[in-house]
């Protein structure tokens, strides 16, 4: 039996949390977006596995934090998504935002509509690791694999 920290989740509910994020992000308004990055930043922090972190930025708190609160969501939301992730980003002519992103290892890509950009972003990430299973390396031919494109 595995002993977890005090104020740490327990695996499957860290998962649950972030597909309640995500589907929070889906349903949220322009003024819950510093919440709901809040929230998702937080549950970062106690990630059963820093494993499962592959792909993410974890930003300088101070720094994410004055983003959030001068109203720089977006910024925020990008500084989440690492350098080894894909991201795609679209608005269509109503203002709804589509938001996919791929995570390393990965082979599909997680995908997230919202009222603002900030929100698809984390709601897409949150999808991600919320449907984040480690493949075995040897589930594939790393040689032979085409590279992955977002569409």
């Amino acid at each position: 039996m595995t002993k977890l920290l005090p104020q740490t989740p327990a695996p499957d509910s860290w998962f649950d949390a972030m597909d309640d994020l995500a589907l929070a992000c889906a349903g949220a308004f322009a003024d819950d977006e510093g919440a709901l990055l809040r929230r998702f930043n937080g549950l970062l922090g106690h990630a059963p596995s820093p494993a499962l972190l592959a792909g993410l930025a974890q930003p300088d708190a101070a720094l994410f934090e004055a983003s959030v609160a001068l109203g720089a969501a977006t910024s925020a939301a990008l500084s989440l998504v690492g350098e080894d992730a894909g991201y795609m980003l679209s608005r269509d002519s109503s203002g709804k935002h589509l938001a996919s992103v791929i995570l390393p290892g990965r082979l599909e890509e997680a995908t997230s509509g919202a009222d603002t950009a900030a929100l698809a972003i984390v709601g897409a990430l949150a999808l991600a690791l919320h449907d984040m299973l480690p493949l075995p390396a040897d589930h594939f031919d790393f040689a032979k694999q085409v590279p992955f494109r977002l569409n």
